[in-house]
């Protein structure tokens, strides 16, 4: 199966789900074993329900507002319309297989999904309410609280329920509402049920897992589970036997089914609970761990860059205090502009080099103040042929990137090159994609030494080289960007693009 197919699939997977189960209490509410009514069941349940699986889908596809709009067209909009054509419509009326449990049933699938998606997104940590709401703890007691639920209402819609047996597995909420004391009479008594499945549970994560497991090894973990199931089991069935329904006849919804806490098979029922529960609570607590360890890895990635960021090139910083020294000696009047300019850099750097991104027309001043220091210092020697873009430049982009390509041009090329020079420089916008050129001559003395082109590839140890670009690429791009730095001729040619965020 192409991979595109598996992953629709996945997604319609809660949906496809859901219509099963509604077919087979459909299924089964008919007593008639036989192959025929049972395919013509789940045929006209899954054209029934192809809305559904429409909607669900195209809502996981589509971003936005209209995500929104088409869900509640599916699962809100086709409902209403089918029931009112059942009113008017006798003949849809006969026809018609889906009622509100189907509905129901879908619409539960669907929301479920796209909370297991926003799950995904949220911040494992200890002070998310979202993450808590998310928990394991609180998807088993919701599905705890969905079986209550359910059995309360099965035996509603059955007179007399410990006596008649078997029950028709149907729902009928409006007679739930009709009948609510008597619902809440069943339900109250399934909760204390599942509070008791759960409590097996809790015991088994928190203690048997956490406790033993965890810490001590696998033969503790089996002692206390051996422990608990022989000390437990008895006295929970017999505190549950004092529910009301277990009082009707001798037939009782503990384990052993019958009025014996003692019976073996309610010693065998809490050991399956443990082995049923273990490998999921194994498994989540290790996808926990992954996500905290995500976490750290996501930290530290963020403290590298941010260190990255924050490296000053000494070698212009010197040059510039020591142009600006010559100048104030002279009483130049380029003095004071050439201080603006410098704390104006200076200012970007620990300020706006600390964000994660910037916006593009932020990073373009930060070169432009630069170049213009440059052009203080090469006033007679070197021309400047730049090129800006005049739109999209509140697109996003991490700080004082750009500047390590002018800081190399510099000092590799420039500053060693024979008198005059040029440097060319642009940057375009296509779409949201950058494209940042630029190239500088390249020293003739050393223009074919392997020692000046790994100076050029890397820049100097106490600088920002071509390394650290490299670097921050890979962390922050990682495999939408491009970068190309080589000699052409007598010109040190580099060519970085990047796929930008929106505004």
């Amino acid at each position: 199966m192409p991979a595109s197919w598996r992953r629709v699939l996945f997604v319609l997977l809660p949906i496809i789900a859901a219509m099963l189960l509604e077919s087979a209490i459909r299924f089964l509410s008919y007593r008639q074993p036989e192959f025929t009514v049972y395919l013509s069941v789940h045929g006209q349940l899954f054209a029934e329900m192809l809305p559904f699986f429409v909607a669900h889908y195209l809502a996981w596809r589509i971003q936005g507002r209209l995500k929104l709009l088409i869900w509640l067209i599916g699962f809100v909009g086709y409902p209403l319309l089918a029931t009112m054509l059942a009113h008017h419509s006798s003949g849809f009326a006969q026809w018609h297989l889906l009622g509100m449990q189907g509905y129901c049933l879908a619409a539960a699938a669907s929301v479920l999904w796209f909370i297991h998606r926003l799950s995904g997104r949220v911040i494992q940590s200890r002070e998310s309410w979202l993450s808590r709401l998310l928990s394991l703890d609180a998807m088993v007691g919701l599905c705890l609280l969905i079986w209550s639920f359910t059995w309360a209402g099965i035996f509603l819609h059955t007179d007399n329920p410990m006596v008649n047996q078997p029950l028709e597995l149907i729902i009928d909420f409006a007679q739930i509402v009709a009948e609510l004391p008597l619902f809440w009479h069943y339900f109250w008594q399934f909760a204390s049920l599942a509070v008791a499945l759960f409590g097996v549970y809790w015991f088994n994560r928190y203690v048997l897992i956490r406790r033993l497991l965890a810490m001590h090894g696998v033969v503790p973990f089996l002692a206390g589970a051996l422990v608990f199931i022989l000390l437990v089991s008895a006295p929970v069935c017999a505190a549950l036997l004092n529910l009301p329904l277990n009082r009707v006849t001798d037939f009782t919804l503990i384990p052993s089914g019958n009025g014996n806490p003692f019976d073996a098979f309610n010693y065998q029922m809490t050991f399956w609970l443990l082995a049923f529960s273990s490998p999921i609570i194994l498994a989540f607590e290790r996808k926990s761990q992954d996500a905290r360890l995500a976490d750290i890895a996501r930290q530290k990635t963020r403290t590298e860059l941010q260190l990255l960021q924050q490296q000053v090139n000494p070698h212009f910083l010197f040059n510039t205090l020591n142009n600006l020294y010559a100048l104030c000696l002279e009483k130049s009047s380029q003095a004071p502009d050439m201080v603006e300019k410098l704390a104006s850099l200076l200012r970007y750097t620990v300020y706006q080099g600390q964000s994660e991104l910037v916006t593009l027309s932020d990073e373009i001043s930060y070169l432009q103040d630069y170049l213009a220091l440059q052009k203080l210092r090469h006033t007679d020697n070197c021309r400047f042929n730049c090129a800006w873009p005049s739109d999209n430049l509140q697109r996003k982009i991490p700080p004082l990137l750009l500047i390590t390509v002018l800081e190399n041009a510099f000092k590799h090329g420039i500053e060693k090159a024979a008198q005059p020079c040029e440097l060319n420089m642009s940057i375009t916008l296509n779409g949201n994609r950058l494209c940042f050129a630029c190239d500088n001559p390249v020293a003739k003395a050393r223009a074919n030494t392997l020692l000046h082109t790994t100076e050029q590839v890397t820049g100097d140890s106490g600088g920002m080289g071509l390394d650290n670009l490299r670097r921050r690429l890979a962390l922050q791009f990682g495999g939408r960007h491009s970068l190309r730095s080589e000699q052409v001729g007598d010109r040190w040619v580099t060519r970085l693009e990047m796929e930008l965020a929106a505004c």
